[in-house]
């Protein structure tokens, strides 16, 4: 077996290629890199990728365009050592004998755990009450509470890895777990200890509202005005999903009256704006993007995509595997 790593990122090289990871990959296949610190564009990819049986790529890789996987006559693997593929292959590769996996499981483990932290800041208010000592203000012990997250009722918005992960993150909380998803079965739900109800419900009767679902032309807009009135005086959003599934003016008109707390991951744009309003409320938040940074899992991504390939050799079953069905809701960027 012959394997190309197609990254050419020298940051990210040095991020995920360790001695061992390399040392691993060497014990079953043969490896060639792509040229160091330069770009390396679809047409080279092209150009070099009918020599591979298997190709493993990351964030900024070359895309597998319809003439590269023409001349793909040997390759029946491609890893993506990070989360979505979109930007990697188009669904033609789905026609192909090709697998396709990548380390979207150890990504959803990092930014559950971000979700997760930004649950336990926003029901804690630990911005506001952070901002009052350089004031030389205090707390109040005898008439000042906070949200909290032990017992609470916590609606979670998708299901997918991520949102599986919160829900075992939480279970010593002892929270309520509501679960919206078109994709997950009640006999699943119940076995996670979630319980399925609708949108509009689960925004009723949530504390905290945290979003997992991708984003597609599908899910775009669709938490807005209908939505965010229905949670209650003092409830927090938190959002490590994109930022457009959420209406952003509808969001900004009822942090503008304090009625509601968010804590985000993500924006309509990003980066964001160094005036945007966000940033600035009291009530808000904000965090540059950074669901995937757990320094542990991030650095595993190919490592985790070098076991996949092991896996592949062997006739095992691909813990990240990306079906047709699976390809059509990922987030397209």
């Amino acid at each position: 077996m012959k394997t190309l790593i197609a990254i050419a990122n020298p940051e990210l090289r040095e991020l995920f290629w360790t001695k061992a990871t390399i040392e691993k990959l060497a014990g079953i296949s043969e490896m060639d890199f792509a040229p160091f610190n330069r770009p390396f564009t679809s047409a080279d990819l092209a150009d070099r990728i009918g020599e591979y049986d298997a190709c493993i790529t990351s964030w900024g890789s070359p895309a597998f365009t319809p003439e590269v996987l023409a001349r793909a006559e040997k390759l029946k693997f491609i890893g993506h050592g990070a989360g979505s593929v979109v930007s990697i292959v188009n669904e033609d590769v789905f026609g192909t004998s090709i697998a396709v996996t990548s380390a979207n499981p150890v990504l959803a483990l990092s930014t559950a755990e971000c979700a997760v932290a930004l649950i336990l800041a926003g029901a804690w208010d630990m911005k506001s009450y952070s901002a009052r000592i350089p004031r030389g203000a205090w707390s109040d012990n005898s008439r000042e509470t906070v949200l909290g997250v032990t017992g609470r009722t916590i609606g979670l918005v998708g299901y997918g890895e991520i949102s599986k992960q919160v829900i075992r993150m939480l279970k010593p909380f002892g929270a309520k777990v509501l679960l919206y998803s078109a994709h997950c079965a009640r006999e699943e739900a119940d076995a996670l200890g979630a319980e399925l109800c609708g949108l509009n419900e689960l925004f009723e009767r949530s504390d905290i509202v945290s979003l997992h679902n991708t984003w597609t032309p599908r899910t775009e807009g669709m938490i807005g005005t209908e939505q965010l009135k229905r949670l209650r005086d003092g409830a927090l959003l938190v959002n490590t999903a994109r930022g457009p599934i959420v209406q952003e003016e509808a969001l900004l008109a009822e942090l503008r009256a304090h009625r509601i707390r968010a804590a985000l991951d993500v924006y309509d744009r990003e980066p964001l704006p160094a005036d945007h309003e966000l940033p600035a409320l009291p009530n808000v938040i904000c965090l540059p993007h950074i669901g995937g940074f757990h320094d542990v899992l991030k650095r595993s991504l190919c490592d985790f995509v070098v076991d996949e390939l092991g896996r592949f050799a062997s006739g095992e079953h691909l813990l990240g595997r990306i079906t047709r069905d699976r390809y059509r809701r990922l987030t397209p960027r």
